[in-house]
Parts: structure tokens; C-alpha cells; sequence
């Protein structure tokens, strides 16, 4: 997993406007020092440049190549011995989200069916909904007993997690089963960059009435750490009517490597709330 203790910010300015705004922001970080975080600024800079050149596009990757997760860390997930097994983050949009190295956490997104799809279904063409996926994950277990998977609904889809074992981040094992199940691309993509699995615990603010927070960590003035608090205690009354998943099935064994327990016991008491209403 990618997290620095120090950070630095490079302002780059674009002839266009770019997202709304002629000035972009070039991060630097490091695990050593203030001056590493500088010099890594400066570099990320000049990526910055070189990506404004190949337009938008490229722009909307340049977070995903930063090295480290540009989030505060909340807390850890230990094992029995100390180790290190999951790191709590609040990522820019404000949500808590579980980061793992070891727990396989997949997001399948399922698309609401437009016009076309729904003509074609009348004609026999079949419904790739929830049901569908699930279905899918049912029918993968049981080419593979040896994998224990839980589902869970999520708002836009499902999430899966194998229970009975421990996998290396981006490894072949980890990557057939996104493949095979049909994993959101976006998120194999930044599994691979940021070394680590990773799931929402909590919900997207503009799905319980809420905006973005306006600032985005590290936070320097103390006017951002002070309107940042009152946005999270705003935000933490607004989650409460809500879960951010429901589990919906689990297929093969009982059997739960004590590890994903730890991880899994953390992840329900977030996201798992029993609330009807998902976000």
C-alpha cells in the first residue's frame, strides 16, 4: 500500500482551461522527508506538462500514476500478531475506504439497460443485471470450489470478497478472477497502481444530498481543517440512514481465513448496516 507522511504542491499553469480552471496541481511525497516530497513535486510537474499536451484525456489517468494515495489515514486493521492487514483512508471525495493488500475486495459494476438493450431483450438477448452477475459468481465458484466468495449489493452494482484465502495484490490468481467475473476495469487499474485492494466503506456524498468537501488533504490553512470538520459531521449524520452494501449471497465453504475476518468484520460494521437504502 501507497501512503506518505509528507507532501508538497507544485502549482502548473495551462493556457486552457482545463476542468474548469487555468491553474492544476502537481503532488509530490515521501516516507523520508519534506525536501523528497519537494523534489518529487517538481517531477510530477513536468508529467503534468507532458500529459496537458495530450489533452484531457490523459488527465483523467494522472492520479492514478501518483505512487501514493493522496489520503488521510484513519486507522489500521491489525492481526493477531501485529501485522498490518488493512489501512482505513478518507479519499477526496470524503468517504472512508478500506485498503488491503492481502483480502481480495472486487467491484462489479452493472449498467441500467438503455433503450437498445431493452429492445434486444424482448428479442432474447439476455438481461445483464444483478441477478445476472450473481449468477455469474455462482456458476465461477463452482468451477472453482477452492474459492469461498461473499456477495454484496452495492448501489451501482456488486462487491465480491474471497473469504477462505489471501491473495498478493495484482497477482495472475487475482487478476483471473476479475477477469472471469467481469471486475470494473477502472478499479483492476488502480488496484495495480496503488498496490492494494480496495473498498468504499461509506457513501458518496452526492448520493445522501451532500457535496464534495472543498478541500482535499493534506490541508495546510486552518481554514480548511476547520470547514472540513464541520463537513464531516454533516456527512456522519447524513450516512446514518444508509448502508453502502448488503450482503445478498456466499458461495462454497464456511471456512474464513482469519485475516479476511479481521478485514470483513471492520468492512460490515461500516458498510453493512442492514439499511435498506443503499448509497
Amino acid at each position: 500500500m501507497k501512503f506518505a507522511k509528507y507532501w508538497s504542491e507544485i502549482s502548473v499553469a495551462v493556457d486552457e482551461a482545463i476542468f474548469g480552471t487555468n491553474t492544476l496541481s502537481a503532488w509530490g511525497a515521501s516516507n523520508e522527508n519534506a525536501e523528497q516530497a519537494s523534489i518529487k513535486a517538481q517531477e510530477r510537474a513536468t508529467l503534468l506538462k507532458q500529459l496537458i499536451s495530450r489533452g484531457v484525456g490523459a488527465l483523467r489517468e494522472y492520479e492514478y500514476w501518483n505512487g501514493y494515495i493522496r489520503e488521510e489515514v484513519l486507522d489500521e486493521i491489525t492481526a493477531a500478531d501485529g501485522r498490518v492487514l488493512a489501512v482505513l483512508t478518507r479519499n477526496s471525495y470524503g468517504a472512508i475506504v478500506l485498503n488491503t493488500e492481502s483480502v481480495l475486495f472486487g467491484d462489479i459494476d452493472v449498467a441500467e439497460s438503455g433503450f437498445l438493450s431493452k429492445i434486444l431483450q424482448v428479442f432474447g438477448k439476455t438481461k445483464k443485471d444483478k441477478a445476472f452477475f450473481v449468477s455469474k459468481v455462482e456458476q465461477y465458484q463452482k468451477q472453482n470450489p477452492t474459492h469461498t466468495i461473499k456477495v454484496y449489493e452495492t448501489f451501482a452494482g456488486l462487491r465480491v470478497v474471497v473469504t477462505n484465502k489471501v491473495f498478493e495484490n495484482y497477482s495472475d490468481s487475482a487478476k483471473a478472477i476479475f477477469s472471469a467475473l467481469g471486475a470494473d476495469p477502472l478499479y483492476v487499474k488502480l488496484c495495480q497502481a496503488q498496490s492494494c485492494f480496495r473498498a468504499r466503506l461509506t457513501p458518496k456524498p452526492w448520493r445522501i444530498n451532500l457535496n464534495r468537501p472543498a478541500s482535499r488533504f493534506p490541508r495546510n490553512e486552518q481554514s480548511e481543517i476547520n470547514e472540513f470538520a464541520s463537513w464531516v459531521q454533516k456527512y456522519e449524520l447524513a450516512s446514518r440512514p444508509v448502508s453502502t452494501v448488503k450482503l445478498i449471497a456466499k458461495f462454497g465453504n464456511d471456512f474464513e481465513h482469519p485475516d479476511v475476518a479481521r478485514v470483513l468484520a471492520v468492512h460490515d460494521q461500516y458498510s453493512c448496516t442492514g439499511l435498506a437504502q443503499l448509497a
